[in-house]
């Protein structure tokens, strides 16, 4: 989730087939309010790694599905436990999107479809070496726009008009692998509501996260049943925005990559969660954990291998 006021302020101005089980879902559900902005840095030049020692783009393969052709080559696993982060929210929260795309990569990067400048901010999330997906607005609980931004997916209103939504946001943000769910506590929940954004996804050779908002969300289950390489978001990051419950999820997910042999672990362009992040994920390499991008870890849980 984002905090209201900013997205109000936003829209105004080398893979194996293995298969790897899926962490429990201890603490692994979100929720909490969103942090109130506060004025952030964004980090000098001197601290962004150099674009050489970043994993790279794939290489050009002809005929491959959309998510292959998009994806980032991962660094080599060698055995090693793999966490992937995906950051929400992206494209709005302006300093926060900076301060992300200066990490160490490859993090995952989910856009809003209503940010403005998103084919430059794309690029630039890119050629840093971040994936790219879309970050999907999906109908909750509450006031639903408010809370999503415009054009959610929503059980209230015709299969067409949710396909011209999704098709529309699809078609605004470039270069993605995939999409994952804004909120989407009431819409996730609709087996047909999903099997519209499943089809869309394999028409398109994309693959889907399913962030979890909600227990029993169909967004992965719905798109597996037609074979659309897919995942579930294991743990949050920043389900409160509280420094020490963030220290605890990243030890929670350092954790479950060690016990399970990945996790996906989805976070927020927040003033903690970036302090924390930008403390934690230089770490990451030494303590014998490798950094991988969504579509790799859909891949090994899919038993899909890519040749690169």
């Amino acid at each position: 989730m984002i905090d209201r006021r900013l997205l109000i302020a936003g829209l105004a101005s080398g893979l194996v087939s293995t298969t790897v089980a899926l962490p429990a879902q201890a603490q692994m559900t979100g929720g909490g309010a969103a942090p109130s902005p506060s004025p952030s840095l964004i980090p000098p030049p001197s601290s962004i790694p150099p674009l050489s020692s970043r994993p790279g783009l794939a290489p050009k393969r002809p005929g491959a599905p959309r998510w292959v052709r998009n994806a980032v080559v991962p660094p080599r696993r060698d055995g090693r436990p793999i966490i992937t982060i995906v950051i929400d929210d992206l494209g709005v929260v302006h300093p926060g999107t900076e301060r992300i795309m200066a990490l160490a990569a490859p993090l995952t990067l989910a856009w809003f479809p209503f940010a403005r400048n998103l084919p430059a901010q794309v690029a630039e999330g890119r050629a840093r070496g971040h994936e790219a997906i879309l970050h999907m607005p999906m109908q909750a609980t509450g006031k639903t726009t408010a809370w999503t931004g415009p054009d959610p997916l929503t059980t209230d209103v015709s299969p067409a008009e949710n396909l011209r939504r999704l098709q529309a946001a699809l078609d605004a943000v470039p270069d993605t692998v995939g999409l994952n769910n804004h909120m989407g506590s009431v819409a996730t929940l609709s087996a047909p509501l999903m099997d519209i954004v499943a089809a869309e996804a394999k028409l398109r050779g994309m693959l889907v996260l399913d962030s979890v908002t909600i227990p029993h969300s169909r967004v992965a289950s719905q798109a597996a049943l037609i074979g659309v390489p897919s995942a579930s978001r294991d743990l949050f990051i920043d389900w409160q925005a509280d420094p020490a419950v963030i220290k605890t999820q990243l030890a929670l997910i350092e954790a479950s990559a060690l016990r399970h042999g990945s996790v996906i672990a989805i976070g927020h362009p927040w003033p903690n969660t970036l302090d924390a992040l930008e403390a934690w994920v230089p770490t990451l390499a030494r303590k014998g954990f490798a950094l991988w991008p969504l579509s790799a870890t859909v891949a090994l849980r899919n038993e899909i291998t890519i040749s690169v």
